[in-house]
């Protein structure tokens, strides 16, 4: 690592590092992750698509993704929602939620469901350990703690 990278990093690291110690921020292992579609003619939301994660069984997903954005998700790839399809999705639909569920890993386990911009969205992946800021309009994710596939 050259010496610009580490000074970028350190301290963006120490500050979720502080965030969580002092309570600011949640550590959480997202198990539930999902793009929801509300249409613009009022009707019921669509879960375009959806992965979970369960410690026992893995990552996997619920059907088949939505035709809404079957083109732009690869069910074998980490659930990335590309500038083109959000753009897509924005004008095809009236909101377009970046949601997860996320348990904390303290002994009750509280979860919740929130939403993320998608920025946020995209660099997290279901069975990560993340730590998260709430906010009135969602969560912010503060830092990515641990990958899943460093845990599996």
């Amino acid at each position: 690592m050259n010496r610009r990278t580490f000074l970028a990093v350190v301290p963006s690291n120490a500050l979720a590092g502080c965030a969580t110690r002092l309570g600011l921020a949640d550590r959480v292992e997202i198990t539930r992750k999902s793009v929801r579609l509300h249409p613009w003619n009022g009707d019921e939301p669509i879960d375009a698509v959806v992965r979970r994660y369960d410690p026992d069984a893995g990552v996997s997903s619920d059907d088949d993704p939505h035709e809404a954005v079957a083109d732009g998700i690869d069910p074998d790839e980490p659930l990335v929602v590309s500038d083109s399809v959000a753009d897509r999705l924005a004008a095809e639909y009236e909101i377009v939620e970046y949601r997860i569920a996320a348990c904390t890993l303290d002994a009750d386990g509280d979860c919740r469901e929130t939403t993320l911009v998608r920025e946020d969205f995209n660099a997290v992946e279901a069975g990560d350990v993340v730590d998260i800021v709430s906010r009135s309009s969602g969560a912010g994710l503060v830092n990515v703690h641990e990958r899943r596939e460093e845990r599996d």
